[in-house]
């Protein structure tokens, strides 16, 4: 196998979870765990500006891997768990060389660790001539994800566009998907005071029981009436009922509180918040955000699309026009 010379890309959305129901009760006979089995149930977005991965890879050195991401970081357990997946996988021998361009902040809840993963499996693949499905791509990032404890099922936003609902936790097939079509003249807007420990709250089996009953609650108000306005509405009072909700995010949300936004609600799990914005009230949005917040990260990104709604008033004549042909 040639490849020499050669390197594999792929690109992957940003899977930014808005709300979760971590599922983490699933063991073997023997008291293993069924990855394919846990995650979380929840919701989020998928953005347009995500990860970039570039491997190459030189079977005449050890066989090592090392990874960079955008320029700086070197250590980035995900990726390196991903490409020593593959190497199993596929033999790989030699020094397995990954580089990742990762445009949203990396720790603040927008699934940077589910994006890069994948990108790796998937650039990896290419790179090998080696067909895979997304559905493969996706599994393995997520058995890649509880290994390293960086995420619970925001990978399987990867495998569709939009506000993202998974109803079912766990890899595919068994998790389950499901979206609320968004409006196509939106954008999301977040503002990012830096990356969140995981809390306390979540460090006892007794605390993730109880993040799980009051995540399962607002999910089922937010199915009862899956409009986008519900969505970050019970999305952001389930941060407050969990104890996700700083000082910081607190300031943030009443900024929000008072600008032309659609809803906003906290990052899971960050010391960020996001919003979305019609674009007529962009440049006012974004202009406050910067003028009350000048030493936080501003980001702004399309939601990636798999269809669209709108809802106008349309006259008689233009109706029947509408049907006629």
């Amino acid at each position: 196998m040639t490849y020499l010379g050669k390197y594999g890309y792929a690109y992957f959305p940003s899977a930014l979870s808005s709300i979760f129901s971590p599922k983490l009760q699933s063991t073997t006979m023997d008291g293993g765990i069924y990855l394919d089995k846990i995650g979380a149930r929840g919701g989020g977005f998928s953005l347009v500006k995500g990860s970039e991965t570039w491997v190459k890879i030189y079977p005449d050195e050890s066989d090592r891997t090392e990874v960079v991401v955008n320029k700086s970081i070197r250590n980035f357990p995900p990726s390196i768990e991903a490409a020593e997946e593959m190497r199993r996988r596929y033999k790989i021998k030699g020094r397995i060389e990954i580089k990742h361009r990762i445009s949203v902040p990396i720790g603040s809840g927008f699934g940077t660790s589910a994006s890069s993963a994948a990108g790796v499996t998937l650039a990896i693949s290419s790179l090998l001539g080696q067909g895979i499905t997304l559905s493969e791509v996706v599994r393995i990032t997520h058995e890649v994800e509880l290994r390293c404890r960086t995420g619970l099922n925001s990978e399987v936003g990867l495998m569709t566009g939009g506000l993202v609902l998974v109803l079912r936790e766990g890899a595919p097939p068994r998790s389950i998907i499901d979206n609320i079509p968004l409006p196509s003249n939106i954008k999301l807007v977040a503002i990012v005071s830096g990356p969140i420990e995981t809390p306390s709250s979540l460090s006892e089996i007794s605390k993730i029981e109880e993040v799980e009953k009051i995540g399962d609650r607002y999910l089922s108000r937010i199915l009862r009436q899956p409009t986008i306005e519900n969505f970050l509405k019970y999305a952001r009072e389930f941060s407050y009922e969990s104890g996700f909700v700083t000082k910081k995010v607190e300031e943030i949300f009443e900024v929000f509180d008072k600008l032309p936004v659609i809803g906003y609600a906290q990052n899971m799990l960050g010391e960020a918040v996001h919003a979305l914005v019609y674009d007529k009230n962009l440049d006012l949005v974004v202009r406050s955000l910067i003028e009350s917040f000048p030493d936080m990260e501003l980001v702004v990104s399309d939601i990636t699309s798999i269809c669209n709604v709108y809802s106008k008033s349309i006259g008689t004549i233009e109706l029947e026009q509408t049907y006629r042909h």
